[in-house]
């Protein structure tokens, strides 16, 4: 029979040995943050509801990574405390804001006949032109983009006042917890379940669910998660070097004892070791008491240790496998990061044309997507709505090169003169020949005229001159002399003699 203080002692030993062996499993995402909160789902089995909440099906999806040496850090902490999970986001994000979201109105199924919406003109034009108070469209595209970058998933609530007005409230992901009936379907969401007196809950029809695929389920995949193994290891890595700064005395070397120290007697070896220990820590340790010379108590001798660097465990070379495995993920080409270890001219201003094509294409393309399923199509049963992101305004290079491209354009009769200077900002011309389109000729005529003959006047000699063609005889069979009638068009080029 175990008394009270055995029973504690015992428990408290399970637990040990609990938490030791999910150490050993080596674990690269726990259960949700949610340890500080006090808001551990209560589960008759993992996955099978909580028992606090409902009783339907409860996603344990990941927030956080479990770092070497059972530090559980969430997705948030990691981008704001780890330089390329952070350089890489903001990247991304910081040109998503340059290409302009519009509203476009579709008529017919052709997508090119369509117009585009002011906010005058439509509630969801003004909501992203004015998401919420004192909020902006580069702010809606941040609290949008942002938490998918991070956490996979972002969760804005779609609220609609009078006059059909939309107003929307990004929600912190973080305190998001998704309401499934079954295991492949959101109802909706819980949001700042943390607090339990703002805690709301929210139908799917009026939650704007931005997401990255995953094999798991409705709920997106970090890319975080994604890189558990990397973030680990650099988080280490770091960890390393700063405790390798910090404690600057003792990787260079190691102090050593002498026959004489040992032959002292034991008091005495002790309190030489203190001040000597205490010496190396307040004289010789950190690093702006590095290079300084040790002066030591007889018996104790220096010895110089290289070992154990950076550089023998490789570490810096790790991090960079790192920082090019955080870049991959987030399908950035390197050297648009500042990795220039393999760059060169050539492939740099290739992979700078890529940026908003292969890079940030895809996802702005699944954001638009997004809010034009969501919102216009599900929740406004407008089914002609339609939001694009424009990126003709970004996509202009150099100007030369973007003259000789619109040159090219109206020249093939895929534009018109004014529609050209539209794009690079000119005013519109009155002429009506501005607004024809043409096709390529020598001559440049608008489509749909007649080729005007060109008379080409020939000079008449004097008649005392000699003739043109000494040698042959002026008669009927001679030839004609005059105007020269030369017509040209697409299909026939020939020149007639006239008198």
């Amino acid at each position: 029979m175990l008394t009270a203080a055995e029973f504690e002692e015992h428990c408290q030993r399970l637990e040990q040995d609990r938490a030791q062996r999910k150490a050993d499993i080596g674990t690269v995402w726990p259960t949700p943050d949610d340890t500080a909160h006090s808001v551990v789902p209560i589960e008759i089995a993992p996955g099978r509801g909580d028992l606090r909440v409902m009783s339907g099906f409860y996603p344990a999806f990941p927030t956080a990574l479990a770092m070497v040496g059972r530090r559980t850090v969430s997705f948030a902490r990691i981008y704001m405390s780890q330089p390329w999970v952070a350089a890489a986001a903001d990247w991304m994000m910081r040109r998503a804001i340059r290409v302009p979201l519009r509203v476009y109105r579709r008529h017919g199924d052709d997508l090119r006949e369509r117009q585009i919406l002011t906010p005058k003109d439509h509630p969801l034009a003004a909501a992203i032109e004015s998401p919420w108070d004192r909020g902006s469209r580069a702010d809606f595209i941040q609290a949008m983009f942002g938490p998918v970058l991070v956490h996979g998933n972002s969760t804005t609530v779609i609220e609609q006042g009078a006059r059909d007005k939309i107003q929307f409230d990004p929600k912190d992901f973080r305190f998001c917890r998704p309401i499934m009936p079954f295991r492949d379907r959101i109802a909706g969401f819980t949001f700042d379940y943390d607090q339990p007196q703002f805690m709301d809950e929210q139908s799917i029809d009026h939650v704007l669910h931005a997401k990255w695929w995953s094999p798991a389920g409705p709920i997106g995949c970090s890319p975080l998660q994604q890189l558990g193994v990397s973030v680990q290891i650099e988080d280490a890595a770091q960890r390393w070097q700063r405790a390798m700064l910090h404690q600057g005395a003792r990787p260079s070397g190691a102090v050593t004892m002498t026959p004489e120290f040992v032959g002292l007697k034991q008091a005495e070896r002790e309190q030489i070791i203190s001040q000597v220990r205490r010496d190396l820590r307040e004289l010789y340790g950190g690093p702006e008491n590095a290079g300084k010379p040790a002066l030591l108590p007889p018996g104790l001798q220096w010895m110089n240790y290289n070992g154990g660097t950076a550089v023998e465990a490789e570490l810096i070379q790790q991090r960079k496998i790192s920082r090019e495995e955080i870049a991959a993920v987030y399908g950035i080409p390197p050297p648009l990061l500042g990795i220039l270890d393999r760059a060169t001219y050539s492939n740099i201003q290739t992979q700078r044309d890529m940026t908003y094509t292969e890079v940030l294409g895809p996802p702005l393309v699944m954001m638009e997507q997004t809010v034009t399923a969501q919102v216009a199509r599900n929740l406004l049963a407008e089914d002609d709505i339609m939001v694009e992101f424009d990126f003709a305004a970004v996509l202009r290079g150099d100007p030369l090169q973007e003259i000789e491209a619109l040159r090219f354009a109206v020249g093939s009769a895929l534009m018109t003169p004014n529609e050209g200077r539209s794009v690079i900002k000119l005013p519109h011309s009155d002429l009506p020949e501005m607004d024809e389109f043409y096709y390529p000729s020598n001559n440049w005529s608008a489509m749909g005229t007649t080729p005007t003959p060109k008379v080409v006047q020939v000079p008449t000699p004097p008649p005392d001159q000699e003739p043109d063609f000494p040698g042959e005889p002026e008669g009927p069979d001679s030839p004609r002399r005059g105007r020269a009638l030369h017509i040209k068009s697409r299909d026939r080029d020939f020149t007639e003699i006239i008198d």
